[in-house]
């Protein structure tokens, strides 16, 4: 056996050669090479094509193992010989090493490492000898070198349980990056912390761990990293800038204002920090303010009173100084006038209120509950604290900003589906006899009865798995709080988890103040289950930053159990899995009015049609329930319809579909943002269908048309959705055409005359807009008409007859047709319904002016 020697090796820069997967070889051609390798050893033959030989050999064995069924004459032959020639492997990486054939030395490398990792010897043990850290270092550094970072993780892995020193931190620090490239920020995590637990004064490493928790929105964790940092540079100012804001994100605002106070002493001209120094003196206000509110000792309120007076003269200071600066900022001058509410000053209050009438804001009351600020417009500095090595990530910019629900996140799965998945893959293995078991042991184990059993324990494991892997990284600051209900001492909250009632105190301004300080909300113990077969919350503490603590509980939380299988033990049948007993009563209900609206023909007879519209996209907005005006009867339906026609009829794929039920002005942001993203993806491929069912608004002064979100009051369009800026981005996109179909109106032809009645639209009458790009608009209603719904068939009139048309074509129709169709059945049943005319326009582009008519929605 040849002399081994130490490799010379370093982060190789080499690109490791292309090997086709090895498909399965029969075990004669796996003996021949065998028989080569053995022959060529004994006879001391070139050590090149010894070595050729010898990975040949390795190959095929593979193949063979791969192939067979364990414990068969072949699998076990395989088994063998790959044991005997497990040294040589590392004998011909060194031999490979030394000759300067870096890639023929690390596929040997990866060999010698893999075999015992094989599942085939997952109960056995290799020797390893003194080289074996330095080969596992070899391989890992190779195979990241090529990005290959899966397999490198597993390399690096086993470098470190050799318990070497000598690369020890060089490990940490590269297989931290490969995790953190395949997105597994969790173990690269678990990497950082033992690397800094190893050198807690590797400012390297807390750099790559400050960057790890940002990715993984781990601000426990961020926080110990940028303490440890700290204490290395006390002075940076980018670490104290991502110290400041977590202060601000757990309402550690005097924390907060002394590390921004030594920012300001350092950066005196930087307006951003000058404005954090104001909100936090602002936000202590408000705290001190509302305990002061909430104190029942007249001696203790006072005080606490004064002190909240002190904070507010503070950060009028400065609010003042940053209007000077920016002048128009409605977010500071609300702040402002909150602060000369609460010191009294109603002149310069009352002056405030005026200009931010006039921009468009929300004046402030004499009699409102002050309300925490959140510093939603920063920025964290891109760029590393002073002296970090060039190979740390720099920090990344999106700190503390609650990430957009995009259509792009993962979604959660049924639990049925995944339970099903886990336990048929672990009841496969189950059923299995084991070579070493006899008939008799076998029969006594894999019965009817112990089959249930095992069922039943893999789903309460699948149901534990199922909460773990889908409740990582959930942003409970996402969840939205709707208006208090006074009579039921209750607050409805809205979250991806449904809506959760919270008791809510009326007395002493509790309800108040718990609404004023939901920016500053701490979610504390999140307990999770599985209801009709979905994810939900349990239970949850809300923590205000007065310390006042409020529990939501769920007391009807269902799981699935498994009643029987299949007795052939070749399948499980999960038809049957049901429900717990659901009879109990929930702990509290949800009460809504809601207008019945009819059963209609086209909710029920969808037609299934088989069509490859992969290339089509759908965007649906349907704005229901507003908050400031009046409701839209049936928008959700349609909406809800709709996708299901676009599915079912259309052919598009679900994951095509965006469907956005009472959209806010930033879920509409985010829809088109989202459309346009795929249209560049796409490069002018796909085909697009916009869809709005809601309120539209003119504005009274310019009469541009608006879409109203549902979180506007259809008096400030500033917070409205302009049609023409629709029409713009629509018309911009990168696709073959674009099919708009309006439910909405911009007239204000009401059917009793006053505001957003029943009716779909505002008063007065907007301008026309026109077309853009490669569209075509189809709108419910032309000039001055309403949209009306058409309430015996739980729709819009205008959603009603186009369901209907793709329901009657089974979506095989021109877009000539739909219209004429459209504008026939909806000005008809317009004047039968509701006595009044209602006619839908059809506007091509002049792009498609010519062509639009034999378009389809469906190929």
């Amino acid at each position: 056996m040849m002399k081994k020697q130490l490799l010379s090796i370093g982060l190789l820069v080499c690109s490791c050669i292309a090997y086709q997967p090895v498909q399965a070889q029969s075990l004669d051609k796996a003996n021949t090479e065998y028989k080569n390798f053995v022959r060529l050893n004994n006879e001391n033959a070139d050590k090149g094509t010894l070595y050729v030989t010898l990975y040949d050999c390795y190959k095929e064995y593979v193949a063979v193992l791969k192939s067979a069924a364990p414990g068969s004459p072949s699998y076990e032959q395989a088994k063998s010989t790959l044991r005997d020639i497990h040294p040589y492997l590392q004998n011909g990486a060194i031999y490979n090493s030394q000759k300067g054939s870096q890639q023929n030395a690390l596929l040997m490398a990866q060999a010698y490492i893999d075999v015992p990792l094989m599942e085939a010897f997952r109960t056995e043990s290799f020797p390893k000898d003194n080289y074996y850290a330095t080969m596992a270092y070899f391989a890992a550094s190779g195979t990241y070198n090529v990005k290959d970072y899966a397999k490198a993780i597993v390399y690096f892995q086993e470098y470190l349980k050799t318990g070497d020193p000598k690369n020890r931190k060089s490990v940490f620090s590269y297989m931290a990056k490969a995790c953190s490239n395949i997105k597994n920020y969790t173990l690269a995590k678990t990497v950082l912390d033992e690397a800094i637990n190893s050198y807690p004064s590797d400012f390297n490493l807390l750099s790559m761990g400050i960057n790890c928790c940002i990715d993984l929105k781990d601000n426990e964790g961020l926080q110990k990293y940028v303490s440890k940092a700290l204490i290395i540079k006390p002075n940076d100012n980018t670490l104290l800038n991502i110290q400041g804001k977590l202060y601000e994100e757990t309402q550690e605002y005097q924390k907060a204002l002394q590390v921004y106070t030594t920012l300001r002493n350092t950066n005196p001209r930087s307006l951003d920090i000058y404005k954090h120094l104001g909100l936090n003196y602002y936000n202590l206000g408000v705290l001190f303010n509302n305990k002061g509110t909430m104190e029942k000792n007249s001696s203790a309120a006072k005080k606490l009173i004064k002190q909240s007076e002190e904070y507010f003269s503070a950060a009028v200071t400065i609010f003042k100084d940053v209007l000077a600066s920016d002048p128009t900022s409605l977010k500071y001058m609300e702040a402002l006038a909150t602060s000369y509410q609460c010191l009294g000053n109603s002149s310069e209050m009352s002056t405030l209120n005026n200009k931010i009438s006039s921009l468009g804001g929300n004046a402030v009351s004499t009699s409102s509950i002050p309300s925490l600020m959140a510093f939603s417009d920063n920025n964290v500095p891109t760029s590393p604290p002073t002296g970090t090595s060039t190979t740390a990530k720099n920090y990344n910019s999106q700190l503390f900003t609650t990430p957009a629900a995009t259509a792009s996140a993962e979604e959660v799965p049924e639990y049925q589906t995944f339970a099903k998945s886990y336990v048929e893959e672990k009841i496969k293995t189950w059923q299995l006899k084991d070579d070493y078991e006899t008939v008799d042991e076998y029969k006594a184990r894999v019965t009817e009865t112990t089959r249930d059993a095992k069922v039943k324990e893999l789903l309460a494991e699948a149901e534990k798995q199922y909460i773990r892997t889908y409740t990582q990284g959930i942003r409970f600051s996402e969840m939205e709080l709707k208006p208090y209900d006074a009579d039921n001492r209750a607050f409805l909250v809205e979250s991806k988890f449904g809506e959760l009632v919270v008791p809510v105190p009326r007395e002493n301004n509790e309800a108040r103040i718990f609404e004023s300080s939901w920016k500053g909300m701490q979610f504390k113990d999140p307990q999770f289950c599985i209801n009709n077969g979905k994810l939900a919350l349990a239970s949850l503490t809300f923590v205000t930053p007065t310390g006042n603590s409020y529990r939501y509980d769920n007391k009807e939380a269902v799981n699935y159990a498994a009643t029987t299988v299949d007795v052939r033990f070749d399948a499980i049948d999960y038809g049957i899995l049901a429900q717990a007993d659901a009879s109990t009563a929930p702990a509290s209900r949800i009460q809504k009015n809601e207008i019945k609206v009819g059963s209609s023909d086209v909710d029920i007879n969808i037609p299934e049609v088989r069509a490859n519209n992969d290339k089509t996209f759908a965007v649906i907005i349907s704005n229901e329930n507003y908050t400031m005006v009046s409701k839209v009867p049936m928008a959700l339906n349609d909406g809800e319809t709709f996708s299901r026609y676009c599915e079912k009829t259309l052919g598009i794929p679900k994951d095509n579909i965006r469907f956005y039920p009472d959209a806010s002005y930033g879920t509409m942001l985010r829809a088109m943002r989202d459309i346009k993203d795929i249209s560049n993806a796409y490069a002018g491929q796909i085909k697009v269908v916009f869809y709005y069912a809601g309120h539209g608004i003119p504005n009274e002064a310019t009469k541009d048309a608006f879409l109203l979100p549902i979180d506007a009051d259809g008096q400030q369009t500033e917070g409205c959705y302009s049609l023409n800026k629709l029409y713009t981005e629509l018309g911009g996109l990168n696709a073959n055409y674009v099919v708009v179909f309006l439910d909405a109106c911009f007239s204000g032809a009401q059917r009793d005359g006053g505001m957003l009645a029943s009716a779909r639209g505002v008063a007065l009458k907007a301008k026309k807009e026109d077309p853009k790009g490669n569209m075509v608009i189809f709108s419910a209603a032309s000039g001055d008409e309403t949209a009306f719904p058409y309430k015996d068939k739980g729709h819009g009139l205008f959603t009603y007859f186009l369901l209907k048309k793709l329901q009657e074509s089974k979506g095989n129709t021109t877009l000539e047709e739909l219209g004429s169709y459209l504008t026939e059945k909806v000005k008809q049943q317009s004047v039968v319904v509701n006595r009044k005319v209602q006619t839908p326009t059809v506007s091509p582009s002049a792009t498609l002016s010519s062509s639009w008519k034999e378009l389809k929605l469906k190929p």
